[in-house]
């Protein structure tokens, strides 16, 4: 299933880290890396153009050479091309690759109205800088530190907006979302504090975004469907169309 947001969006998914981690551009595609933050798989990772691409091969040993160099396990994700892992999987092997298919992601956009009905218990802030309370009672306390690092990068860049649940002062739920130069604007994942899960403010922090940016006529929001695909039904979001998903792997850096 098709849209006609579906290019841009994808477009916007493949350039999106260059919001926090380092990256070189070559003919091919572009290679992500953050030498300070290896754990994280968003910021360490190739992206390729099949119709850029004439002989795999080499472009495998220059990606698995680059990465090596950083002392970094080459990533590849797949490309927006269908079956192109699969097709091509004999060649990945050649190269000392690693080809593990996953599920399509699944797109939602936000086309219809809210109906989440919750209860006003947070105190919702929108800020356009970090707020290191989400690192310290969010993330941290969450055991994902690598996450602190490319969250706040991000947060830094113009078009960026940070929503902040608060409870009695502490951070409990946060999400972050960014209007991109490709006229779409991407909702990122919502967290929760572990000791705070279960409790609905997720739906809370969500409903609140999505009128925010109803009110303010952002261009189309999407995100992801996922475990809260539920409550981004309510929310107004609905499945649009799938992109293609997976990743290759090089050899493991010893």
């Amino acid at each position: 299933m098709m849209n006609e947001y579906a290019e841009a969006i994808k477009q916007e998914e493949i350039e999106f880290p260059k919001r926090f981690a380092s990256y070189v551009e070559r003919g091919y595609g572009i290679l992500y890396y953050m030498e300070n933050n290896k754990d994280s798989y968003d910021g360490n990772h190739a992206c390729i153009y099949p119709h850029k691409i004439t002989d795999l091969g080499e472009v495998l040993d220059d990606i698995k050479e680059f990465y090596g160099k950083l002392d970094i396990r080459a990533s590849i994700y797949h490309p927006f091309q269908k079956d192109y892992f699969k097709s091509n999987e004999g060649i990945l092997k050649a190269h000392g690759y690693t080809y593990t298919p996953e599920e399509d992601h699944r797109v939602m956009l936000l086309t219809e109205e809210n109906q989440i009905i919750t209860p006003k218990r947070l105190s919702i802030r929108v800020l356009n800088e970090w707020d290191e309370h989400v690192a310290s009672d969010i993330l941290i306390p969450s055991g994902e530190p690598w996450e602190v690092d490319v969250t706040r990068k991000r947060i830094e860049k113009e078009g960026t907006f940070l929503f902040v649940g608060y409870l009695n002062g502490k951070a409990v739920v946060y999400t972050d979302i960014h209007q991109s130069e490709l006229n779409n604007t991407r909702f990122d994942y919502i967290v929760t504090a572990r000791e705070h899960r279960g409790n609905g403010y997720a739906s809370e922090l969500l409903s609140f975004v999505t009128d925010y940016c109803r009110d303010r006529n952002f261009p189309i929001c999407w995100q992801w469907a996922g475990p809260s695909e539920h409550i981004c039904y309510l929310s107004g979001f609905r499945e649009a169309f799938a992109m293609e998903a997976g990743y290759a792997t090089g050899p493991e850096i010893k």
